[in-house]
């Protein structure tokens, strides 16, 4: 359905979204983040997935991280820096891993966060590599999943730990909402979401053991409110943009668009998000 560069290039002339509606300079983030009891702002929601997931896969200064689907490398700086591991960042984007790497050299933090051009599915890693692999919002975009689970199982060091965030569709969607659904992946270059079902069948699978499943929805609802927000803002912008600019692309043309049908189909049950936590067996 969606190629490589197809993603690459969603992301890439998506950034200027990330730009006016997601605090992406502060930040560096491009995920919906994690609103707690403490949370004040939208700002640090984004940082809180990170001590989120870190605390999860009990993230330390020995180990060595995978991100995969590291976006401009908020995450994989924020590891580097509050967890003192080492981290290999990797996006299908050459613009952004190239932001990437300068962002790490301004931030004095080179030495422990690296970042390539890769496949997650196919990375080029010997085997057992790594201590962890992380995602957030990044493997929604795989076409075959079981193909970034087997690739992540491989790399993983014996005793290594999984740890991604990301949407997954209600089981046997029908009608209006599969059709919202559908549509709002696409705009995402996104081909499909998965169920959480089947998520956990074909991690198993893989091999992981020890899977733990949380839906953690509303914490990420009021960002989801955010973006349904920025609709309306967007919404005549994107309609002067497709008037002059015939030739625009589609993901350009429908951006604004997924931005309205991501909350809507949130409110009407059909996704949840989840955190997913697994291992390999020593």
């Amino acid at each position: 359905m969606f190629s490589n560069k197809d993603i690459a290039r969603y992301y890439d002339l998506s950034e200027v979204h990330y730009k006016l509606f997601w605090n992406l300079e502060e930040s560096k983030s491009l995920h919906y983040g994690y609103w707690d009891a403490g949370t004040k702002n939208f700002h640090q929601a984004l940082l809180n997935i990170n001590k989120v997931l870190s605390e999860k896969a009990k993230i330390s200064d020995k180990d060595l991280v995978l991100d995969a689907g590291c976006g401009i490398g908020g995450s994989s700086l924020w590891l580097a820096r509050e967890r003192s591991c080492r981290v290999n960042g990797i996006s299908l984007s050459e613009k952004q891993v190239h932001k990437a790497i300068a962002l790490s050299e301004k931030e004095g933090l080179a030495a422990k966060a690296k970042f390539f051009q890769k496949d997650f599915t196919d990375t080029g890693f010997a085997a057992k590599t790594f201590d962890v692999v992380w995602a957030i919002e990044s493997v929604c975009h795989a076409k075959d999943k079981s193909d970034f689970l087997k690739e992540a199982y491989r790399i993983l060091k014996p005793g290594g730990r999984l740890i991604l965030a990301d949407f997954f569709k209600r089981e046997n969607l029908a009608g209006k909402d599969a059709e919202m659904i559908r549509d709002w992946a696409h705009g995402w270059a996104v081909p499909d979401f998965a169920t959480i079902e089947e998520f956990e069948i074909i991690a198993k699978s893989a091999g992981f053991k020890n899977l733990v499943i949380e839906d953690i929805s509303q914490a990420i609802e009021p960002s989801a409110k955010k973006l349904y927000r920025a609709y309306f803002i967007g919404i005549i912008g994107a309609k002067l943009y497709s008037l002059f600019r015939r030739n625009a692309s589609t993901f350009g043309k429908r951006n604004v668009e997924t931005a309205y049908l991501q909350y809507k189909t949130l409110k009407r049950g059909a996704w949840r998000y989840y955190v997913v936590y697994g291992e390999k067996q020593p």
